[in-house]
């Protein structure tokens, strides 16, 4: 049943609005249009049984050579008339409440109406089988026809064949067309009410995601509904707990640093002061690695860059940048120019990331191959190498802070198991994501997702 629902609120409740409005709608057109055509089939019946007084009186007062002429006058395409000698129904249903009808209406005019003076039968028939009045009625399946025979005062009779109102179907042009009208109502008010009511959700939706990218983002308003402004104020306050959490965190271990940098220094200073031999140089190569490693943690805590203004650059040029420098470090990187890219990010934090993405082939891959392009909304970012890759159980253990993979990633080559780390905490700060993947041909490929419309 799911699979056949919406998924969002606004389609659910859609589906809801027109599933119970329209059936609440067929049904109260369904009593309406019975009682008022039960209304309208009474009066249909009482102005027959009129007609055919009035029709009767009218012959029974003319003489009777006047008598066939006027009959032809008073004949219309509902109401046909006759005068004969005999009546042209023999037999009268008796309990049937149209002769009672017929018989109250002749009263006025005819005295006492005796059962052995009138003759009334309703019946059914399709238009096409009656010898009178179908012209107007012809297309119409069946008609309901009361068939009258009344005896004048002279004994002659006056025969009468009246076409009655017929029972209307439910589905009539008038029910499609007011159905059809409120389901379009429906879709136009029911669409503009219900996103109105999921807009803060959305809203909510959207902070929540930000929120697991930047902490310092801007608190939600609070407005909407009186539930979602509890929810909003809650979730504010969460955003302001993490936040300080966060800055906490930052400033003890900025202290910590501080701390850890003044006795590394003395013993620098130290070790400087002794003979040069080998204790001498491991003793500074640990020193310079502790400094090092303290340095970057602290840069991966607060985010290095998390205040910088985001702001519109070409990433391409920033990735030639970036190419241009490892090389100058000695180390074999080149990017494929296609096009100009404009990307909306923050510039410094977003080079540190694609540098330690491309420093990191080139180092451990033997070569870093840089691509770029648009897939739709987005911007993407290849970095193909041609080292041996990455065992299938270290692909997500690779960006553990301080991992390092043995053999080919160790402290002699400069790394201390951030720069993965680092690379993909930016690019998620930007709504991005950092995927790693071994080729078919042998090396590893970095793919870089950075999206540039809402999700960004």
């Amino acid at each position: 049943m799911k699979r056949f629902l919406p998924d969002s609120i606004t389609g659910r409740t859609m589906v809801v609005l027109l599933v119970g409005l329209t059936l609440s709608h067929l049904a109260g057109t369904a009593l309406l249009s019975s009682d008022r055509h039960d209304a309208a089939l009474a009066a249909s019946e009482l102005l027959s049984a009129d007609r055919v007084a009035v029709a009767a009186r009218l012959l029974d007062a003319a003489a009777a050579p006047e008598r066939p002429r006027l009959a032809r006058e008073l004949s219309s395409p509902s109401l046909s008339v006759a005068w004969d000698t005999a009546p042209a129904i023999t037999a009268s249903h008796h309990d049937d409440g149209h002769l009672q009808m017929v018989a109250e209406a002749l009263t006025p005019s005819f005295a006492t109406v005796e059962h052995a003076r009138l003759h009334v039968v309703h019946r059914v028939t399709p238009s096409r089988d009656r010898g009178f009045g179908h012209e107007l009625l012809h297309g119409f399946p069946q008609d309901r026809v009361m068939e009258v025979s009344f005896r004048l005062t002279d004994g002659s009779w006056a025969n009468f064949d009246v076409a009655m109102a017929r029972q209307s179907a439910l589905w009539s042009a008038h029910t499609v067309i007011s159905t059809a009208i409120m389901i379009a109502a429906i879709f136009v008010l029911g669409a503009w009410a219900t996103g109105w009511i999921a807009r803060p959700l959305e809203s909510f939706a959207r902070a929540a995601d930000r929120l697991g990218r930047d902490v310092a983002a801007e608190p939600l308003s609070e407005d909407g509904p009186r539930e979602v402004r509890r929810v909003v104020v809650s979730f504010n306050e969460m955003q302001a707990r993490i936040r300080r959490f966060v800055d906490d965190r930052t400033r003890m271990l900025a202290a910590i640093s501080h701390d850890l940098r003044s006795p590394i220094t003395r013993l620098r200073l130290r070790a400087e002061m002794l003979a040069e031999d080998e204790p001498r140089r491991r003793m500074l190569a640990d020193l310079d690695e502790m400094e090092a490693m303290v340095s970057s943690a602290l840069d991966f805590a607060r985010g290095e860059a998390a205040d910088e203004p985001s702001q519109p650059v070409d990433l391409a040029a920033l990735l030639e940048s970036v190419c241009d420098n490892a090389t100058d470090m000695g180390l074999p990187a080149a990017y494929d120019w296609r096009e100009r890219l404009v990307c909306g990010c923050r510039p410094s934090a977003l080079k540190r990331a694609l540098a330690n993405v491309v420093e990191n082939a080139a180092r451990y891959g033997g070569r870093a191959r840089v691509s770029a392009a648009r897939q739709g909304c987005d911007l993407m970012v290849v970095v193909d190498d041609d080292g041996p890759g990455i065992p299938e159980a270290e692909m997500e253990a690779v960006f553990t802070p301080f991992h390092r993979l043995e053999g080919s990633r160790n402290r002699r080559t400069g790394g201390i198991g951030l720069g993965l780390t680092v690379a993909r905490t930016i690019i998620r700060s930007h709504g991005g994501e950092l995927r790693l993947e071994n080729r078919s041909e042998g090396g590893l490929r970095a793919t870089v997702t950075l999206p540039q419309g809402e999700a960004a």
